[in-house]
Parts: C-alpha cells; structure tokens; sequence
C-alpha cells in the first residue's frame, strides 16, 4: 500500500466566505499552482473538509493514508455555532501526535472560546486578526505554515510544542541558511539579512566572516555546514561570478544537493555569468528579506517531500530489481552526469534509472541530456513505472 509523505488537510465551515480563498491559496502553494501547471511545485497532497452530506456528516480524515498529516483548521464565527463541526473537531484531537498535527487558525473574536471549549489549550494558535486585509492574512499563515510543516518533515518538535512546555530551551531551527557572497559588493547586503534573521527569526545563518574561526581550513568548513537541509543563499552582484570562493561555494552546494535560491542584485553588468548557478530558483531584490526566506524553506520542503516521495515510488513499482535508481531533488543538468556518471561506471550490472519530480523536461532539454550518455533513463512519476 502506498501512503504519502505528508498530506495537508484544510477544514473551514462551508458558510466562512473567506475559507475558499485560503483554501485555495494553500493548495496553490504546497500542491501545484495551476496558472503555471509546467513550473516545479512541491506536489504535497491537499484535500478540503468544509462540507457535510445529508446525513450532517463531513467526511472523516484517513490518518493511516499518509505518514504525517498537517491538520489546517480555520475557526470562524461559524463552526464557533456549529455543534456539528466541534462535535467533528474534537474526534479529531484523540489522533494527534508529533506525525499529526492541528494547526488552529484565530479568524474571530470567538474563536478562543472554541479553542478552550476543544481542550485546545496545548496548541498554539495562528491569529490573523491583527490584520483585515487578506492578503497580508495569507502571508503571515503561509510563513508560520511553511515554518512548521518543514519541521514537521524533519521529525522536529513543533516550535509551538516546544514554546508551551514553558521552557527555557530555543527550538532547533529547520532550516540553516547559508548566506554566500561576493564581498566587493554584497557584503552589505549579506549582513543586513542576517542581522534581520537573528533579530526576527528562529534560524541559524552560515556566514563566512564570523562563523569560519581562524585557523580552521575554509573548504572543510564549507563542506561541514552544506547539506541538503541548508539552504544556499546567493546575493548575486556584479562582482560575484568572478569569485572563485563564490564559485566553490555553489559548487559545493550542487555537489550535495542542497536547495540554492539566487537573489539577484547585478548592479550594472556581469562580465561572464558562473554556468553553474543555472536551475535554481531566482528572486529579484526588492527589499523584502520575508520573501527570500520563504522561497528558501519552500526549496527544502520540496527536496525534503521529493526525496522520500521518489523513494516510495522505487519501493512501490520494486525499480531496484531492474535498475540502479538515482534520486534528484530537482529537475536533472548536466551537473547532475558527474554522479550519475560515477554511479554507471561503479554498478555495470543493471541500467541506471534517475527519477526526478514533477513536471517532465521538455524534449530540447532531454536530448542534451541523453547526448552524453543515451543509456541514462530519466523518468518523473508522471510515467508509467510499471511498464519500465
């Protein structure tokens, strides 16, 4: 039986005007937006709960279907009135544990009292009344919920969990970002958003001019601090594709497959661009320090969900009975031939098969792939395993 990594479920009383709109905000951002159906999502399952049938039941949620599921609950005068929906809330509560968790959201002056009448006092809420504006609503749920879900993927203890023991202890962060920079002329920059992070944030920064302490060998400590849950920051300037520990540094970070988001700041021009910072998420600076941070934890959630979404699959269609099975977090360069390369040469008893996420390539970028080695099959879920 398959069962997903994670699902997300968004529950909202069916007369709450506003529950479409985050409803659909949530699934655009965590399982595919559908005005750019061939862009990279995450592909996180979403499923909604908002109705009851005509016997007054809304449909129950199958906890055994996924191996984690975030429980989105958008409380509103309505469900506050509405026997039906906490009578179904709290069959909800008995199912929660670090893999399950509830996320209420505060969407009314009532909706405390829902929270307390649901011995919801354990749970930290989410309130967005500070603001009546929607969007701006979205944007600080889209924050905490990307926060969580990603701790949640990494088996971390939710941040609110740890916040309600009244402790002293400072949750781990999910994220490490490692901030790289050219210092003629992102220097500035680069502080500026880690002097925001420690002030604002739980999360950890990697910076080369405190965090390498003298004595210690600069590659060595880029290679320690880079892994697939870190995050690789580049603030693009003009200056930056000619440094050559710039240039290590992204180097370093494709090699291992870590999220890479690329900020770009070129002032003026580029005398020749670095080729291998291509394939990456690409901000403009616009001086919002939230919108970089977002992007760079929607980058390991995606790596974090693909990788055990592509393992379940091998496991599923058994793909290691035929093959030698190599997982890319994101779509497949020729970078990527460096290992793949390595692992032909190492394993000649079966063809190598490298899955990759949702959507395909498209054929031009295919046929340069298969130009350096036409045995490498490169495959996304969208394909028909069984018949490999």
């Amino acid at each position: 039986m398959y069962s997903s990594p994670l699902s997300i479920y968004v529950l909202w009383h069916p007369n709450f005007s506003d529950g479409v709109f985050f409803a659909n905000k949530i699934y655009q951002n965590f399982n595919r937006d559908t005005d750019y159906v061939l862009s990279r999502n995450l592909n996180i399952p979403v499923f909604y709960r908002n109705k009851a049938n005509k016997n007054n039941e809304i449909l129950s949620i199958n906890f055994q279907e996924s191996d984690k599921n975030a429980i989105v609950l958008l409380i509103d005068d309505n469900m506050f009135n509405d026997a039906i929906w906490e009578e179904y809330v709290s069959n909800i509560l008995p199912n929660l544990d670090d893999n399950n968790r509830i996320y209420p959201i505060v969407l009314s002056s009532v909706s405390n009292y829902f929270l307390e009448e649901n011995n919801f006092s354990r749970f930290q809420s989410i309130n967005l009344m500070k603001t009546n504006n929607l969007d701006k609503q979205w944007e600080i749920l889209k924050s905490r919920l990307l926060h969580d879900i990603t701790r949640m993927m990494l088996d971390l203890q939710s941040v609110n969990d740890v916040v309600n023991t009244n402790t002293t202890i400072t949750p781990r962060p999910p994220v490490k970002l490692f901030l790289s920079h050219a210092k003629a002329d992102g220097e500035e920059l680069a502080i500026s958003f880690k002097n925001y992070i420690e002030n604002n944030l739980k999360a950890n920064t990697f910076f080369d001019t405190n965090d390498i302490a003298d004595g210690y060998d600069f590659s060595d400590e880029i290679n320690r601090n880079i892994d697939k849950n870190t995050a690789m920051i580049v603030f693009l300037t003009d200056a930056y594709s000619t440094r050559e520990w710039c240039q290590i540094e992204v180097s370093t970070a494709k090699r291992k497959k870590c999220p890479i988001v690329v900020v770009h700041h070129i002032q003026k021009q580029e005398r020749r661009s670095f080729p291998y910072l291509g394939n990456v998420p690409t901000i403009k600076w616009n001086g919002s320090f939230n919108d970089i941070i977002d992007l760079a934890i929607i980058q390991v959630l995606v790596n974090l969900f693909a990788q055990k979404f592509l393992e379940k699959h091998i496991a599923l269609y058994d793909l290691e009975k035929k093959y030698h099975c190599h997982i890319l977090s994101n779509p497949p360069e020729l970078f990527n031939y460096l290992d793949i390369l390595k692992l032909r040469q190492e394993n000649t008893d079966k063809p190598v098969l490298v899955l990759y996420p949702d959507p395909p390539l498209g054929n031009e970028e295919l046929k340069i792939l298969n130009e350096v080695n036409n045995d490498i099959n490169f495959v996304t879920p969208s394909h028909s395993f069984q018949y490999l």
